[in-house]
């Protein structure tokens, strides 16, 4: 037990991009709330308790205050921050488990604009999030952050210990940061203090230092009380609160703080050993919120595959130098681009695309009447400012990858290159990668047909592979067994599916037969009729640990159609219809290649709007006993459950991309293109479990849901095709095996169609060789390209960088600790190339021919 000593006050606004007000408007307001602090720190200054003191949650609103403000109002906020007046935090904004590692270093790069301006970053603050992923322990200490704020909401979910609590959180490399998990923020309005309701704030605040001197593991003579709520536009008000608490409790005092005063006085009031050590991933009950907008979720995750292959291929075109691309003389889908920007405008687009997914992966889905009114104009404007920014970046996203992928063509290219131009097409195929890849790739042929091949193509290089033949089409009316590449399987229409898929390297069956669906099937989630659990009865905010359940029914689509076989040299695809309950038909592709034994697995789903509670999922009734999971998340790799928060979320997991799941003899690699959120070892929606219950290795893919209560859109409706990609592994898949796959299916190889002869093949002059690293290529300035190394095995890694270009040779020498990262910068002036003028169209589509140029 302990005895309070003092108090402090931290008052913040909880930034939300949304929520009270369209995401529109209240961006903007954020960046104008610095001034006003500013303008409160004037009127109330000083250093006494009841002196004006503020924390910025996230960073976000500083850049922007930092990008627009005159240099006289910089230096004010450098002087308060100096003081201890103004705390500044190092989160970008209050993030969900969908941004990558990839968006997250981006938003911790951008600390160094705040840091060149003398500001002091030591602390991270998040807000309503209840997970974060695992990696960020990492990120926080590479970015000179080691406290981390979690002010965690206590609906839907549960806390990993009791609230307020302090704990070293350890990152997979062994790191640490400490964490103060604290009350909810929202308090702040509950209790009164933020509206001047002092005598009821008096009376809260008086019940909450009771309840922590009641407490045996709250071993701290401090206290934080929060001073927030959403979007709250700061006011005085609270420093009333202050002043009345000291005049009755002069032996207890308050005073306002800052979160960086705050947290120094609570570890200064503890001894560091007293404090718990956890491990693992901190996955977010919140979650589930992913599967209410599947088809939003689903262009943000294409968009940044878009940006990162852009990044990648404009960078590699720099470092060989430039080659003449004709660009088109339309604007618009299929066509050469328009223009070839210079590398500053590059660097600058690259980064707004950034900005977009990082706004679109922000925790703030929808507006606080999005539940209860889905039908207002506030909640259709709030979220088609939401969706915005997942499809504003896939446009820029998408255009920068066209541009890349026809630069990166005819890049280090002269005058005299190939011209022909033949009749039939063939697929150009670039790596945007440090490691051969054989994969495969679908590409579009002139705006009218859609193909699948697998193609091998070099690191950081390109592979021309020919239009495969059309194929010869059957059809069986109930069932079909055939042997393909790897695989011997066996489609169903009375199962439902693939209800058979063996292995025939290994004789390894790898569909659980035992339970009622197929591999693949859709299978329909519902409330029980009858039921009168809470949620249904009382409200839906009862979806909640206190109330577990209610009892669902599960029911899997049914074959409907006949099964269609198109039959290729290099690859077979079946095709066939199922009819979930309730839903349209269902269309499913099953591919199985020749040349690898990857398999590409789609279901295309119609999904009329409903607004009671209901899932989606697409299931993979893997057949292994007592298996072992691997996960993908930010930064990390992580076994569910056992490198897990206590507490944290084992219903369901918003991985990345990866999951290896698999016994002691053999596993799978699997990927999710489209949808992040996953069950494992079964369906658990409603169970709140403590631990996971997987006993068999099933994947179900959670594509949709609608189980909230504020927030998230009411409906489910929407068309999209779900993709997925899987491959068996001889042994139980590793953690550096996730990693990997996880990458290759967020960055894939990149296909187009084209009929014109490549200027060249194979590899682009960049070379990475070493222990296993994943590497990612950006340009960042005019004339520099950075290479970021990032090691996977847990061991640190000697890595050689060559670039060769023409004459031009250039090594580097990298050393990467155990799961950390190393940026190389390569400068690109004095690279040959860019100075030709001749064009070639390097993706022409079908039609006329003209004289001396290429088909356009």
């Amino acid at each position: 037990m302990s005895h309070i000593r003092r108090l402090y006050l931290v008052g913040h606004t909880h930034h939300d991009v949304g929520y009270t007000l369209s995401p529109r408007l209240v961006d903007g307001l954020h960046r104008e709330i610095v001034s006003r602090v500013l303008d409160l720190c004037d009127v109330y200054d000083g250093n006494g308790p009841d002196a004006f003191r503020w924390t910025f949650e996230v960073a976000r609103p500083v850049l922007g205050f930092l990008a627009e403000a005159p240099q006289a109002d910089v230096a004010r906020l450098a002087a308060r921050v100096r003081e201890g007046r103004i705390s500044l935090t190092g989160g970008y904004l209050n993030m969900t488990q969908l941004p990558s590692e990839t968006e997250l270093d981006g938003a911790y790069d951008a600390l160094q604009r705040l840091r060149a301006e003398g500001l002091t970053l030591r602390t991270e603050q998040h807000g309503d999030i209840n997970g974060i992923a695992w990696g960020t322990v990492e990120q926080m200490r590479r970015a000179g952050l080691d406290r981390l704020v979690m002010a965690l909401n206590p609906d839907h979910g549960r806390a990993p210990l009791t609230q307020p609590s302090g704990f070293w959180w350890e990152g997979v490399s062994g790191q640490r940061i400490f964490v103060w998990l604290s009350t909810h923020y929202g308090i702040g309005e509950e209790w009164g203090i933020i509206d001047g309701d002092v005598e009821l704030a008096l009376h809260r605040i008086a019940e909450f230092v009771a309840e922590l001197e009641a407490r045996d593991d709250y071993p701290y003579d401090a206290a934080l009380v929060h001073a927030a709520n959403d979007n709250r536009w700061p006011t005085p008000l609270f420093l009333e609160v202050v002043r009345r608490w000291n005049a009755a409790h002069p032996d207890r005092p308050m005073r306002t703080s800052t979160t960086d005063q705050a947290l120094d006085a609570l570890l200064a009031s503890v001894d560091d050993d007293r404090l718990p050590v956890l491990r693992g991933e901190w996955s977010d009950w919140w979650a589930h919120g992913h599967g209410s907008t599947a088809r939003e979720v689903a262009t943000y995750r294409e968009a940044r595959s878009f940006a990162r292959a852009a990044g990648s291929h404009l960078a590699l075109t720099m470092l060989r130098g430039e080659g003449p691309v004709a660009h088109a003389d339309v604007i618009g889908y299929r066509r050469a681009p328009v223009r070839s920007r210079p590398a500053d405008r590059i660097v600058v687009d690259l980064d707004a695309v950034d900005e977009q997914l990082l706004l679109f992966g922000e925790h703030t889905w929808g507006s606080w009447e999005t539940y209860s009114k889905p039908f207002s104009t506030f909640s259709f404007s709030h979220w088609n400012a939401k969706a915005g920014f997942a499809y504003t970046a896939w446009d820029h996203g998408r255009d920068l990858a066209v541009e890349g992928l026809h630069r990166f063509i005819a890049s280090g290219t002269g005058p005299a290159v190939p011209r022909e131009v033949t009749d039939e097409p063939q697929v150009v195929v670039a790596n945007p990668t440090e490691v051969e890849r054989t994969e495969p790739v679908e590409v579009e042929v002139d705006g009218v047909r859609r193909v699948r091949l697998v193609a091998s193509v070099p690191a950081f290089g390109i592979a021309a592979v020919p239009l495969p033949e059309a194929g010869e089409v059957r059809t069986e009316p109930e069932q079909v067994e055939l042997s393909f590449g790897a695989y011997r399987v066996t489609v169903s229409r009375s199962g439902g599916g693939l209800i058979s898929l063996v292995d025939e390297r290994t004789g390894r069956q790898l569909v659980d037969a035992t339970v009622p669906h197929a591999l693949g099937a859709v299978v329909v989630e519902s409330v029980r009729p009858g039921s009168t659990h809470p949620m249904l009865t009382r409200n839906p905010k009862d979806f909640h640990p206190d109330n577990p359940g209610p009892d669902f029914d599960r029911l899997a689509a049914t074959g409907s159609s006949a099964i269609t076989i198109t039959t290729r040299p290099d690859a077979v695809t079946l095709e066939w219809e199922t009819t979930p309950p309730g839903l349209p038909p269902a269309r499913t592709t099953l591919i199985l290649y020749r040349d690898t034994p990857a398999i590409d697995f789609a279901v295309h789903l119609v999904k009329p709007e409903s607004f009671g509670p209901e899932s989606i999922f697409v299931a993979f009734p893997f057949a292994f006993a007592d298996p072992q999971y691997l996960l993908e998340t930010a930064g990390a790799v992580f076994r569910p459950d056992v490198d897990q928060l206590p507490d944290t979320s084992k219903d369901w997991y918003s991985i990345q991309q990866a999951i290896g799941v698999g016994d002691a003899q053999s596993g799978v690699l699997w990927s999710s293109t489209d949808a992040p959120l996953v069950q494992l070892g079964g369906f658990h929606t409603g169970a709140w479990a403590h631990t996971l219950e997987a006993r068999t290795g099933h994947i179900n893919s959670w594509l949709m849901n609608n189980l909230h209560f504020t927030n998230f859109q009411a409906r489910q409706e929407g068309t999209r095709t779900y993709r997925y990609r899987f491959v068996p592994t001889a042994g139980p898949p590793t953690a550096a095996q996730v990693a990997r796959y996880g990458r290759d299916g967020a960055l894939p190889l990149q296909a187009r169609a084209t009929r014109v002869a490549l200027p060249w093949r194979g590899g682009s002059g960049l070379t990475v060789t070493g222990e296993e690293v994943l590497t990612e290529l950006r340009p960042v300035a005019a004339d520099q390209v950075r290479l970021r190394l990032r090691e996977i095995t847990g061991r640190t890694a000697h890595v050689e960088v060559r670039v060769s270009a023409g004459e031009h040779c250039l090594t580097r020498h990298v050393q990467v600790a155990a799961y950390g990262r190393a940026d190389v910068l390569l400068p690109v002036s004095g690279v040959p190339g860019g100075e030709h003028r001749s064009e070639i169209d390097t993706m022409p589509s079908g039609g006329a021919r003209h004289e001396g140029s290429a088909v356009r």
